[in-house]
């Protein structure tokens, strides 16, 4: 009887990362490389490596981006959401704030790890850091 083994995907240096992959991979918090292991080590903390192949991943930084497209996220759901229940069953104000900001405060902490591992997993497939410049680098630094 044999051992089984995970076949993880060959993204030896110079090979075709896919985009799409590297994507879903992240939105469900996973390595973009393998799919197998987590591509953070705490809540919003990348991993320096993934566990389940090694890949390096904490070079990678993605900055203001997750929090940018989460709450963009959010504002389009929480906002128009409000807006309905405001004009169908005019609640009283202060429940329905709470209600508003409680929806709100779960959708941020659920979905900004997952928004995250998106934006890590697209920097990954195109090789990106995170430190990359543009522009004249002699006159810029």
């Amino acid at each position: 009887m044999g051992h089984h083994r995970t076949r993880i995907p060959d993204c030896a240096p110079g090979s075709r990362r896919r985009i799409a992959d590297a994507l879903l991979r992240g939105l469900r918090t996973r390595c973009p490389r393998c799919g197998i292991g987590s591509y953070r080590a705490g809540y919003l903390t990348v991993a320096p490596a993934c566990a389940g192949c090694g890949e390096a991943l904490g070079h990678i930084r993605a900055d203001d981006g997750p929090a940018y497209f989460t709450l963009l996220i959010v504002a389009h759901v929480t906002v128009p959401l409000s807006l309905v229940v405001e004009q169908r069953w005019h609640p009283p104000l202060l429940p329905h704030m709470v209600v508003a900001v409680g929806l709100a405060a779960v959708l941020v902490w659920q979905l900004l790890p997952r928004i995250k591992g998106a934006m890590v997993g697209l920097m990954w497939a195109l090789g990106l850091s995170g430190d990359e410049r543009q522009g004249d680098v002699e006159r810029h630094g």
